[in-house]
């Protein structure tokens, strides 16, 4: 959708198909109880003019929604048995965690500078005459922080916002960074949720002449043995035709539907078939009791393995590491948009309650591969009884930090990675696509260039994870299709 938007505004006529009835992917809405859940998105940073994502957030037309700005400290965060948080800002940022680790100062001081200059390229990397080289993909963001810090303690909170980002010891300095980069320098919710950045991106695309269809799943792409494709075919068996083509669900899935042809070798294919993917999300969203849970405007991190960055998140492991996700209180109308100053809980929000919370903790596929042959709606009783162990497990750790959620809970909602599979259509429920790896070659990004001339790959898969990695390649994506076809 971002990319449709961009390349709408560059006078092109554009028609997004999307295979679900209901837009927006992870970014989608739903009702029960009368209460709107939210499907994955939470928070994002830096949305406000002179901050990271400010710039693409305006080009998609995004600028204006009723953003809301977390807190200064908008995470606070469990281990160990004691609590810590994270500051809004790069001075505040260092200043806070000098004074909790004043012995750590020489490393804090060495990741406030390697974060500025990660935010002072991020444009770098997609403009196509930059002779930019991010180096920093291929830097292992846990070696580097094992090198540069010695407490153990600041070494889990470093890790605090990232919980369920898919945290390896492969994991490139890059990619950790730059998602700290941009929580760092302010956090924010939306009011509406997801559903809010997909309406109005589909009012973008068709206030600019463009056309977004839904129920249109993609089975089959057409080329004319020439290298270029032509047309789609969908599977109620309609043929749209189209100059350019952009696939923005995951790359496996998409070199399935590519046709058998001179342009298309066997390793292409294998080689994304043999990529790991991301790990999965198990999320309990909780239907709380009207006026009595209070709304707090952070983000609550609770890390009780011993080393999150290689912590068991199979079917038999106990939960040990998880968010917990305050949506904001429906029926309010005191927000700002990122053009001015993105409304700041204070004291507007203090004598709101919480309509409804979402804990959050990694899930391999794995914990759920016995019954991947289900979909929703079919699922075994095993499966459920699973499914309510581990909200069990989330919910008795929430309570401890958030005791007034006993007895005050009205419903209980769960996803997992075959949640995320059958609504998104992601292999293996990933939940930020391909895994990105400082030992793969540009450690893990991948080219949005396919065999065929004018066919694209974008998405989360291929740059960074999440709304910003979504951002960022759609303007590379884009600006690849701007300079060579118009």
């Amino acid at each position: 959708m971002t990319c449709a938007v961009t390349l709408a505004k560059a006078g092109q006529r554009v028609c997004v198909l999307e295979k679900s009835n209901v837009l927006g992917g992870a970014f989608q809405t739903f009702y029960r109880k009368g209460v709107k859940l939210d499907t994955g998105f939470h928070h994002v940073g830096g949305v406000a003019k002179g901050e990271m994502m400010y710039p693409m957030l305006k080009a998609f037309g995004l600028n204006d929604l009723p953003w809301v700005r977390l807190d200064e400290e908008f995470i606070e965060a469990h281990i160990d048995g004691k609590t810590y948080n994270l500051c809004c800002g790069y001075d505040r940022f260092a200043e806070s965690l000098t004074k909790q680790f004043p012995s750590e100062e020489s490393g804090i001081n060495a990741l406030i500078d390697t974060m500025r200059c990660v935010a002072d390229h991020i444009y770098q990397t997609v403009d196509l005459t930059s002779e930019y080289e991010n180096k920093l993909m291929q830097v292992p963001a846990r070696a580097w922080i094992e090198e540069h810090f010695n407490d153990p303690q600041l070494k889990k909170l470093l890790c605090a916002q990232a919980v369920t980002t898919d945290l390896t010891p492969e994991l490139p300095l890059y990619s950790f960074t730059q998602t700290l980069n941009s929580f760092v320098q302010h956090t924010y919710r939306v009011e509406g949720g997801g559903e809010t950045i997909i309406n109005r991106l589909r009012h973008n695309i068709e206030e600019l002449g463009g056309e977004v269809r839904t129920g249109c799943g993609v089975v089959e792409m057409l080329d004319d043995s020439n290298g270029h494709i032509v047309a789609v075919r969908c599977s109620d068996g309609n043929k749209y035709a189209a100059h350019n083509f952009i696939a923005a669900i995951h790359p496996a899935i998409s070199v399935a539907l590519m046709p058998e042809c001179k342009q298309i070798r066997s390793i292409y294919r294998r080689r994304f078939n043999r990529m790991p993917n991301s790990r999965g999300i198990f999320t309990v969203q909780i239907v709380l009791k009207p006026e009595k849970v209070r709304y707090r405007n952070q983000i609550i991190s609770i890390l009780g393995s011993s080393d999150p960055w290689v912590t068991d998140y199979s079917q038999a492991s106990k939960v040990e590491n998880l968010l917990i996700h305050f949506n904001i209180p429906q029926h309010r109308g005191d927000y700002a948009s990122a053009d001015t100053e993105p409304c700041s809980q204070g004291k507007s929000f203090i004598n709101d309650f919480a309509d409804n919370i979402d804990i959050m903790t990694p899930m391999d596929f794995s914990a759920v591969a016995p019954w991947c042959n289900s979909h929703v709606g079919h699922r075994p009783d095993d499966y459920k009884a699973f499914k309510e162990a581990k909200a069990r497990e989330c919910i008795d750790i929430a309570t401890q930090y958030l005791p007034e959620l006993k007895d005050n809970i009205s419903a209980i909602y769960t996803s997992t990675p075959l949640t995320y599979r059958d609504y998104t259509g992601t292999v293996d429920g990933s939940a930020f696509g391909i895994r990105k790896a400082s030992t793969a070659i540009a450690g893990g990004m991948l080219s949005p260039m396919t065999p065929f001339q004018n066919l694209f790959l974008a998405g989360q898969s291929l740059m960074l994870h999440g709304m910003l990695g979504v951002g960022m390649t759609s303007i590379l994506v884009t600006n690849i299709i701007k300079r060579n076809f118009f």
